[in-house]
């Protein structure tokens, strides 16, 4: 599955994972998303990321999560009056739903607004998937966004708006989350995907904030895996565009 954008005069595609794309034409540059190697005449990048097994028996899954996490997403289902939803064929309602929650997120972290296009190409594409977790009178806690396929369904955003001041709320967050990644894993497991993939992994040992969402993902068990984010130019116009891309990124890294 190759998902095409304009970048400008340039025709863009995106792969994931180990797909190979059946043909090339019309495409100036390939991005390989999150390959298990390298390819050779590309310029790539490794990153990391928390791979699970979903081929695991439901109670092996339920095993490997802390018993912390275990009690918290027991009583999130049986106390807290959320209720679960998720779409895979997604409506442009919808999808603004979402955006505009994660927009109000982005602001509250300093994080920049999503990219409707891109959400849009992947929706069209059939490879966008949407779940959130809902209180009874339909406000919404959490949203999780994955791009979908065959092979592994992999955590693009998670987004919830906190409220610093009320600790019974921050508290019910909490469990609403790790109730809703729960209920992601098991649909992903029903539909016969192998891999949940939890969109990364942070290697460093400063930024504090990233070592928390480290270590909530490590309570779902699974494995850390090194990956390959691949760049080809395929046409003349393609290297060239890579050529400035790589000239601004120079520029901007570059002291005064």
């Amino acid at each position: 599955m190759i998902i095409v954008k304009k970048k400008l005069i340039f025709s863009i595609g995106e792969v994931w994972f180990d797909e190979e794309p059946d043909k090339l034409s019309n495409l100036d540059v390939l991005y390989y998303w999150h390959r298990s190697q390298p390819m050779q005449h590309t310029q790539f990048q490794e990153v990391y990321t928390r791979l699970i097994d979903l081929t695991k028996s439901h109670d092996e899954l339920w095993e490997s999560l802390s018993s912390n996490d275990r009690y918290k997403i027991r009583r999130a289902e049986k106390k807290d009056g959320i209720i679960y939803e998720y779409w895979e064929d997604i409506s442009a309602k919808i999808l603004n739903e979402f955006a505009d929650f994660y927009d109000v997120f982005a602001i509250q972290k300093g994080l920049p607004i999503i990219n409707r296009l891109k959400l849009n190409n992947l929706a069209n594409a059939g490879v966008f998937d949407l779940s959130r977790i809902k209180l009874e009178d339909d406000n919404s806690l959490v949203w999780h966004a994955h791009y979908r396929n065959k092979n592994r369904s992999f955590l693009l955003n998670s987004a919830s708006i906190k409220n610093k001041k009320d600790t019974s709320f921050q508290s019910l967050l909490g469990r609403a989350n790790r109730y809703h990644h729960w209920q992601d894993i098991l649909r992903f497991k029903k539909s016969g995907i192998p891999i949940y993939d939890f969109g990364g992994w942070y290697i460093g040992n400063k930024d504090e904030e990233k070592l928390r969402i480290n270590e909530f993902k490590q309570k779902f068990g699974g494995e850390i895996v090194n990956n390959f984010n691949c760049i080809r130019g395929i046409t003349i116009k393609g290297k060239l565009y890579l050529a400035l891309q790589n000239m601004y990124k120079k520029s901007i890294t570059q002291p005064n």
